[in-house]
């Protein structure tokens, strides 16, 4: 911990020194991309902090108060007060700035504020709207020029162009005195005003220069220019003076203060619709992906040479999945998320599901879709782009890079936090949320970061929200809820700020998630009902082996509340190839039926099961073995068969000039029930489950930031700072020791890292202040010059010595330490 200290910090880097332990940690949890690799010091963190990138960054997920304060910062003159910035945001900006320390934006104290200069190149020439201060939009006229000016406004009279630069500022800044000019002006002036007060401030202007200079004022533009409320910002345009804006705005820098997030539009929907509708389609986004996997086990589609699926195989999937192209793309994305399916990694390689497939068809249903909100949570991959067009008119494909979009995870979770923070009117009801709100609080969580592809974001979210079953009819489900974690998990997660991701599918909220759903699922069941039109009715969802079973026998006839099952010659051949008997599937159905079997379907499996086989193909070209040569001469006289080209062998043999799997698909076409065989003779048996991949990891989200660190990192970081903080003044005071007594007068300087160096003399140069400098020549003789920073740019610094009075070039790595003049 770091001794009190009641005088003002002089840099941010002083700053910092001064914070505590806790502070330090903070900052680096809430920008991770400081800590990376960790800084040699403090005052390398500081220099790091006012990096472009960094601060960009750290701006860009400011939320709208935090936002409106900095650029209130940014508009002011330093230093300020904490009271000022108050005044000129129109609400209380206490905590907002406490916030802003801690991220290291701001520092200095409360009666002493500094804005870390990286943030105003940052938001550029005009924050909040507003215009370059009076003093450099006048700049470019001539003295005289200015001079007339002060006698027309009635100011006194002075030689010296920064003096009256200073009186027009004060005096056109000054509501009154703005008044009082403006109550003369002719007509059409104060509607030009109200076009640049609240930005942009810019307005076209041909030939502004001649305008200046014309001595008439005979247009509302001529005359603003003339008295100085407008300026030429180029020979085409004009520009409304900062200090006249602010006048002109009623001393606030913004039309109105955003304190807080806006309120939500809401309607009330009955919680039982919610539980049942969420429910329902939490079951069928694992159906769906249980469905995907056993299709790839059996007929993998290909990756594309550019990685991806191919559109055609998307289609494809969608059809066999009975889907939509949108839906079948999210459920393929969410199971690659999930690590449940993967490149194979093959020469020619093909999507198929990974071994983790199968331990997750191990699970119960509400685990299962833990497994795949987790998963979709935290991807980076944004569904919703596939099949949109990128920059060059390629067409974006499921499973490929083009559809990564890094704050897609950020989105999601400031969309269930939204929906989480609705409050229905009743307390049987839930809240269903109204989209426009929903893009309304998004927007205000990061204004900066607003635009075309944040509003698809918010889009995708709630609607893969609804399809996963995260939301029901509008409102967040119960378990949806839980996937925030607890309350105060939910309140931490939302005030982390920039660089505070909190993970939402930590296991304890997964876990709670899965059993609030199980909660609402029904019970599976372990029967069906035959009938005699040879269906099934499965009165509920059925357990998984019941189903898998099932599928193999029957097809799917239609969903809802009851699953209805269809037997047919094809579905019963399809579980006869997997290796089932007649007699087993018999056994299984009056085991599973609440009904006897009944007489049509005992009679279609018996019939299916005894002309299975009695037709054999194999490869050898490829041949038809039968025992029952009456019915290989009924297949050589059909004509469907010609374009198989038969010939007989023998009595029992005939060959064709096709592949087996054309043959028997033929021969299937024709009625018969044949099976393939293998060279042996024995009966060849498909199964549906044949495909996987090799073990394969999760795909890991595509992040520009580091993770945020452990409580134990940090406090490790923390310790390494202040101990190489004391390591550098040990050295500084050693070095301080064993300096030639000749450098002349001035104060002790001490070794300082380049990096830091550089943000001072950055600082100094911007501020036009002077500093003392050590520099270290080519033989390693030390000096220590007065100067005055000019320019600093590529790892050299252009300074005016004051003492050899001339301008001279230095490199950085050559200056050893600054100190304040």
């Amino acid at each position: 911990m770091p001794p009190a200290r009641r005088d003002a910090p002089r840099s941010l880097a002083d700053d910092l020194r001064r914070r505590d332990d806790g502070a330090l940690a903070r900052l680096l949890a809430r920008r991770p991309d400081l800590g990376v690799p960790l800084p040699a010091d403090l005052t390398t963190l500081g220099a790091r902090a006012t990096s472009r990138a960094s601060v960009q960054r750290v701006l860009d997920g400011l939320a709208a108060p935090a936002l409106q304060v900095v650029e209130v910062l940014a508009v002011l003159p330093e230093p300020t007060t904490t009271g000022e910035v108050s005044r000129r945001w129109g609400a209380p900006a206490g905590d907002v700035l406490d916030d802003l320390r801690d991220l290291a934006l701001v520092w200095g104290t409360p009666r002493a504020l500094r804005l870390v200069r990286t943030a105003r190149d940052v938001l550029g020439a005009h924050p909040a709207g507003l215009g370059p201060p009076l003093a450099e939009a006048l700049g470019r006229r001539s003295p005289a020029r200015l001079a007339e000016l002060l006698e027309d406004l009635e100011l006194p009279a002075t030689g010296d162009p920064e003096t009256a630069l200073t009186r027009l500022a004060e005096h056109l800044g000054t509501a009154d005195a703005l008044e009082a000019l403006l109550a003369g002006a002719p007509d059409g002036v104060r509607t030009v005003l109200d076009r640049l007060v609240w930005g942009p401030p810019v307005g076209a202007l041909p030939d502004a220069d001649r305008a200046v200079r014309t001595a008439s004022a005979t247009g509302p533009v001529e005359w603003l220019l003339a008295h100085g409320l407008l300026a030429v910002a180029d020979a085409g345009h004009v520009v409304l003076p900062r200090e006249v804006g602010l006048a002109l705005r009623g001393g606030r820098v913004h039309r109105t203060p955003v304190t807080g997030p806006p309120a939500l539009t809401v309607r009330d929907r009955s919680k039982a619709a919610v539980r049942g509708t969420a429910a329902g389609a939490a079951a069928e986004a694992a159906r769906l992906v249980e469905a995907l996997g056993e299709l790839w086990g059996t007929t993998p589609p290909p990756v594309l040479r550019s990685g991806g699926l191919g559109v055609r195989e998307q289609r494809r999937t969608a059809q066999a999945l009975e889907v939509d192209d949108a839906t079948a793309a999210l459920v393929v994305e969410v199971a690659y998320a999930a690590g449940l399916v993967a490149d194979d990694g093959e020469a020619d390689p093909h999507f198929a599901p990974t071994p983790a497939f199968d331990a997750w068809l191990a699970l119960e249903v509400p685990d299962r879709w833990a497994v795949l909100a987790g998963a979709w949570l935290t991807t980076t991959r944004c569904p919703g782009l596939v099949g949109t067009r990128d920059e060059r008119d390629a067409v974006r494909t499921a499973l490929s890079p083009t559809v990564e979009r890094a704050s897609a995870p950020e989105v999601r979770a400031l969309v269930l936090r939204t929906l989480g923070e609705a409050k229905a009117s009743a307390s049987d009801a839930a809240a269903v949320v109204d989209p426009a709100s929903v893009h309304a609080r998004v927007d205000t969580a990061a204004p900066r970061r607003t635009g075309r592809m944040r509003s698809l974001l918010v889009d995708r979210a709630l609607v893969e929200a609804a399809w996963l079953g995260v939301t029901g009819a509008g409102a967040l489900a119960d378990h949806g809820r839980a996937l925030l974690g607890p309350p105060d998990a939910q309140t931490a997660s939302a005030a982390a700020g920039p660089g505070g991701r909190p993970a939402l599918d930590s296991a304890d909220a997964l876990a709670a998630a899965a059993g609030a759903l199980a909660a609402v699922l029904p019970e599976p069941v372990d029967h069906v009902l035959l009938q005699a039109d040879l269906t099934a009715v499965a009165p509920g969802p059925l357990e998984p082996g019941l189903a898998r079973d099932l599928a193999l026998m029957a097809d799917v006839e239609s969903r809802g509340g009851a699953t209805v099952y269809r037997f047919t010659p094809a579905s019963v051949r399809r579980a006869l190839d997997a290796g089932r008997t007649g007699d087993d599937m018999l056994s299984g159905l009056t085991a599973w039926s609440r009904t006897p079997v009944p007489q049509p379907l005992e009679y279609l499996v018996t019939d299916t099961a005894r002309r299975h086989g009695r037709v054999r193909v194999g490869a050898a070209g490829s041949y038809i073995r039968c025992d029952d040569e009456s019915a290989l001469s009924e297949v050589l006289a059909d004509k469907r068969a010609s374009t198989l080209r038969l010939r007989r062998l023998a009595p029992t043999v005939v060959s064709a000039q096709a592949g087996p799997d054309t043959v028997l698909s033929v021969l299937r076409s024709m009625g018969l029930a044949p099976a393939a065989e293998s060279p042996d003779g024995a009966l060849l048996l498909t199964r549906a489950d044949a495909r996987r991949t090799p073990p394969r990891a999760r795909p890991r989200p595509v992040n520009p930031l580091p993770p945020t660190p452990s409580d134990v990192a940090l406090r490790s970081a923390v310790s390494a700072l202040r101990a190489a903080d004391e390591a550098a003044d040990e050295r500084a005071r050693t070095a301080r020791a064993t300096i030639r007594s000749d450098i002349g007068e001035g104060p002790e300087l001490a070794p300082m890292d380049p990096a830091g160096v550089l943000a001072i003399l950055r600082d100094a140069a911007a501020d036009r202040r002077p500093l003392w400098i050590g520099v270290a020549d080519a033989g390693g003789t030390a000096s220590r010059r007065l100067v005055d920073p000019l320019r600093v740019d590529a790892g050299r610094i252009e300074v005016f010595d004051r003492g050899a009075e001339q301008v001279r070039t230095l490199s950085v790595h050559r200056v050893f330490g600054v100190a304040p003049a």
